[in-house]
């Protein structure tokens, strides 16, 4: 099968092939992997399996073994050690375990999506892909269960309906509208999990300056005037042109891009009445140099930079790859240095924080059973084991004894992963577990999270961060038809240009605010009463979901 995949990529042929699924797969003269069926004919699990896994106790190894392809992107924290999965302590363990003998398939670093499509075009595909089917097939997983590329799952489960029995909204954001399940999920076991990216302060200065963390707009514009004056931060606020969408808008009451008012229905945070007194903040900001007036051409570099050299006091980051590596980096030359994090603000002193950064428990990558395996049941019974008690242990902490002890109950990592000489703790991670880099079948625990953030500060700032509620408002992963997606994309793609080119224009001042309400009407005249009755219908089917 490998090699034929890759020969199967290297000819423009498959481009065309990957092109044309690209463009929707409405082509019924186009190749499927099952060519001659129905393309709008899902295969039911009766064509599928030989069994309802559902009522069966699977135990392990399974009897018998089998092989099994399994595609999946090589994360860079395996490669940092390996050059393939399949030669980490964890892949090994995994098939020793399950007595499932696995080849393992990855896509050149960088080009997965294109890969993925040029591999289900050629109709040669492996028995197993992971992926975030939302957004890398064209059409979503509904499509894809259409189109005949992977199999519906809803008899071919067992522990994994356990998981799913005792959440609903779990077991909402897993499945098609039509209530069928296609793929085994990666969820985030806690709240904890689900949020990592905070506005990120110079706590040494608030220190210094006797100022307390900021949680209003008007608390955090009062401490970027004091950083500017006080600690001759040029730019104390550092930022790239992809704002927060939660950050100020949040304490106006709406995010930046789509979320759910408190009646229910999707809006359209840019039209929001509050969105022109954003502006004006930003503009404000922007005006007097607490923002930084290269925003729009910012990257991740230049953010660094300005948190590094004190050109900066506030930034919004991730506590791992931001907070954790720069207090490490500067630990040295300045034992002072200090970041702490405060919540997302609100308008008024002591409200309960409503938008913010937290995700669902659903991460977005799916496990699926493709239409080429010629033995589903085999692959679910491989599958299934990250959701048992056993699976999940080796998943989330790797090889008792080796990776991680068992001490007052706790599961916790080794010196093999914690103090590893060469690699990081999340790249030493990746030998023993798929935790660190969760887009696999299993439930990441809590107790990853509680260890990777090593410092006190990162610490704190989770348990910050799970105090916002957000999920009341937060737009929920609901799924468009095919149709609806091709629409909404041509729709959208104008608006977006469009709202991203004034917002700048607004921030900066080439736009004046007295324009605000022209550029109101400009993007209702864009059609976008038509997205936001499509994407209802969307969330209306979710919401409706069994």
């Amino acid at each position: 099968m490998r090699g034929k995949l890759m020969r199967t990529i290297t000819v423009v042929i498959s481009f065309v092939l990957a092109m044309t699924l690209l463009a929707g797969c409405s082509d019924k003269t186009a190749k499927t992997p099952a060519e001659g069926n129905d393309v709008n004919q899902t295969p039911t699990v009766a064509e599928s399996a030989a069994s309802d896994l559902s009522k069966e106790e699977i135990t392990y190894p399974v009897k018998g073994g089998g092989k099994l392809t399994y595609w999946l992107k090589l994360d860079p924290k395996v490669s940092a050690s390996s050059k393939t999965i399949a030669d980490t302590e964890f892949a090994k363990e995994l098939a020793k375990r399950t007595g499932i003998e696995i080849e393992w398939v990855h896509p050149t670093q960088g080009q997965e999506q294109q890969q993925l499509n040029l591999m289900i075009a050629s109709g040669d595909m492996a028995d197993i892909i992971d992926a975030p089917w939302g957004t890398w097939y064209p059409g979503g997983a509904e499509k894809a269960l259409q189109d005949n590329v992977i199999l519906p799952l809803n008899d071919l489960i067992a522990d994994y309906l356990k998981v799913l029995e005792t959440d609903p909204e779990k077991n909402k954001q897993v499945r098609t509208d039509d209530g069928v399940l296609y793929g085994f999920a990666c969820f985030r076991g806690d709240d904890i999990n689900t949020v990592y990216v905070a506005p990120l302060l110079r706590g040494d200065w608030l220190k210094e300056l006797g100022l307390s963390r900021p949680t209003t707009v008007a608390e955090y514009e009062e401490v970027l005037r004091a950083f500017k004056e006080k600690k001759g931060a040029t730019v104390p606020f550092t930022i790239t042109k992809n704002l927060d969408e939660n950050f100020v808008a949040g304490a106006l009451g709406f995010s930046l891009n789509w979320y759910i008012d408190d009646n229910g229905k999707v809006t359209y945070g840019r039209l929001h009445p509050n969105y022109k007194e954003y502006l004006t903040i930003m503009h404000r900001w922007y005006e007097e140099g607490l923002l930084d007036n290269n925003f729009a051409t910012n990257d991740g570099d230049a953010i660094k930079a300005n948190m590094l050299n004190s050109t900066s006091g506030l930034t919004i980051g991730f506590l791992s790859g931001n907070m954790g590596t720069w207090m490490n980096a500067m630990k040295d030359k300045d034992p002072n240095y200090e970041l702490v994090a405060s919540q997302y603000p609100t308008l008024n002193k002591g409200e309960k924080v409503k938008f913010a950064q937290k995700d669902w428990k659903f991460n977005g990558w799916s496990t699926a059973i493709t239409t080429s395996c010629q033995n589903p049941e085999l692959a679910a019974k491989f599958i299934n084991y990250g959701y048992t008690e056993e699976g999940e242990m080796l998943y989330n902490f790797g090889i008792e004894g080796v990776s991680y002890e068992m001490v007052n109950g706790y599961p916790t990592y080794t010196d093999a992963v914690m103090k590893h000489p060469t690699f990081s703790v999340a790249e030493a991670l990746s030998v023993y577990t798929r935790t660190a880099y969760a887009d696999g079948p299993f439930i990441q625990r809590k107790e990853y999270i509680e260890q990777v953030m090593q410092l006190p500060q990162q610490k704190e700032a989770l348990q910050i961060l799970i105090q916002a509620d957000p999920y009341p408002n937060k737009y929920p992963p609901a799924t468009t038809t095919p149709e609806e997606a091709q629409e909404l994309a041509t729709i959208e793609s104008d608006i977006n240009t469009y709202v991203d080119e004034m917002t700048l224009r607004f921030i900066i001042g080439t736009e004046p605010l007295s324009n605000f309400d022209k550029f109101v009407e400009t993007v209702k005249s864009m059609n976008i009463d038509r997205a936001i009755e499509i994407r209802q219908k969307s969330v209306d089917r979710y919401n409706n979901r069994k």
